[in-house]
C-alpha cells in the first residue's frame, strides 16, 4: 500500500519530484509495503499520482536492450510483427514531468487516470511478475506490449485486475506457457492479440471455450502460432467478430461468424486438395467433407490469408464466383499446383495477390483487373512469356515473378507506366533482360528494390539512372562487362549490392558511404582497393573473393566494428594482415585464403569474440601456432594450411581450448613436436555425434542479413571428391575434420584420439609418427576417412578397427605395419593401395597370404614414395570446402546428413556417380555461377 500525506495540484511543486524517482529506483524489483511522499504536484493537473508511481515502478522492473528485438527476415512478407522503428519509449519517463506527457501513455482528459499504454517495439527486456505494478492501473483500457522480449515469461494471472481493458496486445514478445483461464474474465475486450513467434503459448480447451462464451464484444482475435487444445466451439455465434487469426483445424462453426472481414488461417497444417467447391466462397472447404459448409455465411470477407500450409495442395478450380469484395488474397507457401485460373487475375477489388512458393505451372493468364498493387507469383514453375496486359497495371508497387521457368525478353518499357513501383524481382525467372527494349530512359522515382539476377543482363538497366531511393540492387550471375558507370555514384541510398558472377573490372564510382552488404565475388576486378572504401561506416558484409585485386589490404577494413563477414580469398593481396581488429569486433567470418599475405597472424584477432570462421590458408604467413586464439570460444573453423608456420603447438593457458571447433586444418606447414594433445582434448564439438545426428544444423545459420539472407546462403562451395570439383550447399555442424598432414610431427598417435567419436575425416599423413595404431580408435564410430600414410607406424592393424562400419576410405600405406589385415565387410572393400609399402602385411586384398615366407623388398626412399603415392586426400579432400560461407551462413556438406542419418556408409560409395551427376546438373542450371573464374584472370 502507498501512504500519501499530501496529494494536491498547485502551480508550484512543494518538493522536488526527483525524490520520488529515487525512492522508486531503490524499491525496483522488491515488494514495497510503505512509501511516504510528502507531496506531489504538477503545474497542469492531469496525471494520477498512483498511476504515475505504478508506471515508474514498472519502468524500473525492466531494462532497455541495446540491440533490435525484431528480425528483418520478415520485413517484406510479414509486416504484422515488423517494427518500423524501435524506440525505447520508457527512457524519457521521469517524475519531474506529467506522466500524461510520457511517450506511449494516454490519460483521461477529465480524471487524469492512465487509460492507454503503448510500449510496442520499445526494446524492453525482462520478466513481467505476477504482482507487477502494471496491474495497479485500474482504469487502463488499451495495453500494447507487443514486439518486446519478456524472456519467456508466462502471461501473469494478475492481468485479470485490468477489468476495463478493451484492447490487449501481447503479441511477439516471447511469452510461453498456458494462457490463464482468468483472461476470459476480461469481458469488455474488443481486441485480443496473443500471437507468438513459436508455438510456446497454448490455450486449454476450457479456457478457449470460455473465451468465446464471455467475449461478447470481441471484434479482433489473433492467436497465430498459439497451440489451441480445442476447436472453435460449435455453438459460437459471435456477430461482432470481424478479424480472426488462429491455427488448428477449421470447424463448421466458423460459418456463424457472419461479420468476419479478415480471416487468417496460416500455419495450420491443412491436409486437403482444393475441391471445385472453392468456386463459390459460400462453399469453401479445407478439410473433410464435414467442413463443406464451413464458410457458408462469410459474405463480407475482404482478406483471406491461407499461407504456409505445406500439405495444402491441389489445383484451383477453373471457374469461381463470390469474391467481389475480396481485397487481399494470400495463398503463398502451400503446395497448390496446376495452372493459375483466369478468374484469379480478374477479381474486381483485389489489391494484394500472393501466390508465391507453390507448384503452379503453365502460362500466366492475361490480367483483367486494374486494382492490383502487390503481385507475387515467385517460386513456382510458370512458363511462357509475361502477358502484355501487365504493363496496364499502373497501380502496381510490387512485382515478384522470380524463380520460375518463364521465357522471352523484357525491358524497362514493360514497367514504364508503373510510377509507384517499389519492388521488382525477376531473378531466375527464365526471362532475359533486353537492352534493345531498354533504350528509353524510364523514371521510377520510388524504386527501392531491384533483383534481375540471372536474367542475361548485359549492361546496367537505364531504369537505375534516376532511382535515387534504391536501397537494394541484385544483378548477379549476368554478363555485365567493364567498370561501373559514373552515374552509379549517384545511387546514394544503396545499402545492399550484389553484382557477383559478372565481368566487372573496377571498383570506381561506388557510393560506399551507405553500403551495408556488398557481394562482388567472381568478377574480373583488378588493382588495389579504393580509398573510398574507408568511407563506409555501416558495412557488415564484404565479399570480393575470386578476383584479381592486389596490393595491401587497407587498414580501415579491419578496424570496422560493424563488419561481420569479410571474404577476400583467391585474390593477389600481399603484405601483412593489418593488426587493427578493434575491441568488441562483431566479425564472424574472415577468409583470406589463396593470397600472398605475409608476416604473423595479427594478435588483435583476440578482440573478435564472435569469430566462427578463420581461413588463412595458402598464403606466406610465417609464425608459430597462435595459441592465444584459444580465447575465441565461438570458433568453429580454423584453417592455417599451406603457410610457413613452424614449431611445436604448446603453451595453452586454457584447460580445454577450442570447444566448438569442427574443422581444424594445419596441413602443409612445418609444425614439430608431438601431436597437440591439449588441443585435441578441447575438441568437444568432435565428440558425441548423437547431438547433431537427428537434425540439420548449419555452422553460422543464426546470422541475420534480412532480405539478402536467402540470396547469399544459396551460394555454393567446391569439395574435391575423386579428383572432381563437386558443388555442395551449407556445411553441416556434423561435418568435422582434422588435417595435420604434411608437417613434422613425431611421437605416437595419442590414445585420447579415440574420444573424438564425432570425427568424420582424419588425416595425419606425411609426418614422422611412430608406435602402434591405438586400439581406442575403434570408438571413432562415425569416421568416414582416415589417412595415416607416410609415417613410421609399427605393429599390427588392430582387429577392433573392423567395427568402424562408416569407414569408406582408408590409407595405411608406407609405414612398417605387420601381420594380417582385419576381415570385415568394411575392410574387404579397401584396395591394395590402402596397404602399399608395408611389406610385412598379409591377407586380403594383398597377394601375400599370411603364413607364407616373402622376400624382403627393395627399400624405397620416402621421397620416392611421396612422389609416387598420393595420399587419399588427393582423392577425397575437403581443402577446397573453404568456404563460400558468407553472411555467417556457411556452406557445405549436406550429403553427409543422408549418410549418417540413414546409416548407410556404402550408399555414398555405390551411388557416387549419381550424386556427381546431380551436382553437375545443378552447376549447369546455374550457368555462369559455376564459371571457372580463373579463365577471367588470364
Amino acid at each position: 500500500m502507498y501512504e500519501v500525506n499530501s496529494y494536491q495540484f498547485c502551480e508550484e511543486p512543494i518538493v522536488e519530484s526527483d525524490d520520488l524517482e529515487v525512492q522508486i529506483q531503490e524499491a525496483a524489483g522488491e515488494e514495497i509495503n510503505n512509501v511516504e511522499v510528502v507531496s506531489f504536484s504538477f503545474g497542469h493537473p492531469l496525471c494520477s499520482f498512483d498511476d504515475s508511481l505504478a508506471l515508474l515502478q514498472f519502468k524500473h522492473s525492466l531494462v532497455v536492450a541495446d540491440y533490435p528485438l525484431c528480425s528483418s527476415d520478415d520485413l517484406y512478407y510479414d509486416d504484422k510483427f515488423h517494427c518500423q522503428s524501435s524506440v525505447p519509449k520508457m527512457t524519457s519517463w521521469n517524475s519531474s514531468m506529467d506522466c500524461c506527457t510520457w511517450n506511449g501513455v494516454t490519460c483521461d482528459s477529465l480524471t487524469g487516470h492512465v487509460i492507454g499504454l503503448d510500449l510496442s517495439c520499445s526494446k524492453l527486456e525482462g520478466t513481467i511478475h505476477p504482482n507487477s505494478s502494471l496491474f495497479q492501473l485500474q482504469h487502463l483500457q488499451k495495453l500494447d506490449l507487443s514486439i518486446n522480449n519478456f524472456l519467456e515469461s508466462h502471461i501473469p494471472q494478475g492481468i485479470v485486475q485490468l477489468v476495463r481493458l478493451t484492447h490487449l496486445n501481447l503479441s511477439y514478445c516471447y511469452l510461453k506457457g498456458r494462457i490463464p483461464l482468468e483472461i476470459s474474465y476480461l469481458s469488455n475486450l474488443v481486441s485480443l492479440d496473443l500471437s507468438n513467434f513459436d508455438s510456446d503459448v497454448h490455450f486449454s480447451r476450457e479456457g478457449f471455450n470460455m473465451l468465446f462464451r464471455n467475449f461478447t464484444k470481441l471484434e479482433v482475435l489473433s492467436l497465430s502460432n498459439v497451440v489451441i487444445s480445442s476447436e472453435i466451439p460449435m455453438n459460437v455465434s459471435s456477430s461482432t467478430l470481424r478479424y480472426l487469426d488462429l491455427g488448428g483445424p477449421i470447424p463448421e462453426s466458423i460459418r456463424n461468424l457472419s461479420h468476419i472481414t479478415e480471416l487468417h488461417l496460416s500455419n495450420n497444417h491443412l491436409e486437403s486438395k482444393i475441391p471445385d467447391a472453392f468456386s463459390n466462397l459460400q462453399k469453401l472447404t479445407f478439410g473433410s467433407n464435414n467442413n463443406s459448409d464451413a464458410f457458408s455465411n462469410l459474405t463480407k470477407l475482404e482478406v483471406l490469408i491461407l499461407r504456409n500450409n505445406c500439405t495444402f495442395g491441389g489445383p484451383l478450380p477453373l471457374i469461381a464466383s463470390g469474391f467481389q469484395d475480396l481485397k487481399q488474397l494470400y495463398l503463398s507457401q502451400n503446395s497448390l499446383n496446376g495452372s493459375i485460373p483466369s478468374w484469379m487475375l480478374s477479381l474486381p477489388s483485389v489489391i494484394h495477390l500472393w501466390l508465391g512458393r507453390n507448384r503452379f505451372s503453365g502460362p500466366l493468364p492475361e490480367f483483367k483487373t486494374n486494382s492490383l498493387e502487390r503481385l507475387d507469383m515467385s517460386h513456382n514453375q510458370l512458363n511462357g512469356p509475361i502477358p502484355q496486359s501487365l504493363r496496364d497495371l499502373v497501380n502496381l508497387t510490387d512485382v515478384i515473378l522470380g524463380q520460375n521457368n518463364l521465357s522471352g525478353e523484357v525491358g524497362s518499357e514493360m514497367f514504364s507506366s508503373m510510377t509507384n513501383l517499389y519492388y521488382l524481382d525477376l531473378s531466375h525467372s527464365g526471362l532475359a533482360w533486353s537492352s534493345n527494349k531498354d533504350k528509353i530512359i524510364i523514371n521510377l522515382p520510388l524504386l527501392g528494390y531491384l533483383d534481375l539476377g540471372f536474367c542475361r543482363v548485359k549492361d546496367f538497366p537505364n531504369l537505375l539512372l534516376n532511382a535515387k531511393e534504391l536501397w537494394s540492387l541484385d544483378l548477379s550471375e549476368n554478363e555485365i562487362h567493364g567498370p561501373f558507370p559514373k552515374w552509379f555514384a549517384g545511387l546514394s541510398s544503396l545499402q545492399f549490392l550484389n553484382l557477383s558472377h559478372n565481368y566487372l573490372t573496377s571498383l570506381d564510382h561506388l557510393y560506399w558511404k551507405t553500403m551495408t552488404i556488398v557481394d562482388l565475388q567472381s568478377n574480373s576486378l583488378r588493382g588495389p582497393l579504393p580509398s573510398s572504401l574507408c568511407s563506409s561506416t555501416y558495412l557488415s558484409l564484404l565479399d570480393l573473393s575470386y578476383n584479381n585485386l592486389s596490393a595491401e589490404i587497407p587498414h580501415c577494413l579491419f578496424a570496422s566494428t560493424r563488419l561481420v563477414v569479410l571474404d577476400l580469398r583467391e585474390n593477389n593481396f600481399d603484405g601483412p594482415i593489418p593488426n587493427k581488429f578493434p575491441k568488441n569486433s562483431t566479425l564472424v567470418h574472415l577468409s583470406l585464403r589463396k593470397n600472398q599475405l605475409e608476416g604473423p597472424v595479427p594478435k588483435s584477432l583476440i578482440n573478435c569474440p564472435s569469430l566462427q570462421v578463420l581461413d588463412l590458408g595458402n598464403n606466406k604467413i610465417r609464425d608459430t601456432f597462435p595459441t592465444w586464439l584459444e580465447t575465441l570460444h565461438e570458433l568453429e573453423i580454423l584453417i592455417l594450411k599451406s603457410n610457413r608456420f613452424y614449431g611445436p603447438i604448446i603453451a595453452f593457458k586454457t584447460k580445454l581450448p577450442f570447444p566448438n571447433l569442427r574443422i581444424f586444418d594445419l596441413s602443409g606447414n612445418s609444425f614439430t613436436g608431438f601431436l597437440p594433445m591439449e588441443v585435441l582434448k578441447g575438441f568437444k564439438a568432435m565428440m558425441n555425434m548423437d547431438v547433431h545426428k537427428s537434425k540439420l544444423e548449419y555452422i553460422g545459420e543464426q546470422a541475420d542479413f534480412g532480405l539478402y539472407k536467402e540470396n547469399y546462403e544459396d551460394q555454393s562451395v567446391e569439395l574435391v571428391l575423386k579428383n572432381q570439383d563437386t558443388e555442395f550447399g551449407k556445411i553441416l555442424k556434423m561435418f568435422t575434420t582434422i588435417d595435420l598432414s604434411r608437417n613434422k610431427f613425431e611421437g605416437e598417435i595419442p590414445e585420447f584420439i579415440g574420444n573424438l567419436n564425432a570425427l568424420l575425416l582424419l588425416n595425419l599423413s606425411h609426418n614422422n609418427l611412430s608406435g602402434h595404431i591405438p586400439v581406442e580408435m575403434k570408438n571413432m564410430s562415425t569416421l568416414e576417412a582416415m589417412d595415416v600414410s607416410f609415417n613410421q607406424l609399427t605393429g599390427k592393424i588392430p582387429e577392433e578397427l573392423a567395427s568402424l562400419t562408416f569407414l569408406a576410405v582408408l590409407n595405411l600405406s608406407h609405414n612398417h605395419l605387420v601381420g594380417p589385415i582385419p576381415h570385415s565387410n568394411q575392410f574387404n572393400t579397401f584396395p591394395n593401395d590402402s596397404y602399399f609399402g608395408n611389406s610385412e602385411l598379409c591377407g586380403f586384398p594383398l597377394s601375400n597370404e599370411c603364413g607364407q615366407h616373402k622376400s624382403a623388398p627393395e627399400p624405397v626412399s620416402l621421397v620416392e614414395q611421396e612422389e609416387d603415392e598420393p595420399s587419399f586426400l588427393s582423392e577425397m579432400t575437403w581443402q577446397s570446402v573453404v568456404i563460400g560461407y558468407g553472411c555467417g551462413l556457411t556452406f557445405g556438406f549436406t550429403i553427409l546428413y543422408l549418410i549418417y542419418h540413414f546409416e548407410r556408409p556404402r550408399w555414398f560409395i555405390d551411388f557416387f556417380a549419381t550424386i556427381t551427376h546431380e551436382m553437375a546438373y545443378r552447376a549447369k542450371r546455374r550457368g555462369q555461377r559455376s564459371r571457372n573464374f580463373r579463365r577471367r584472370r588470364l
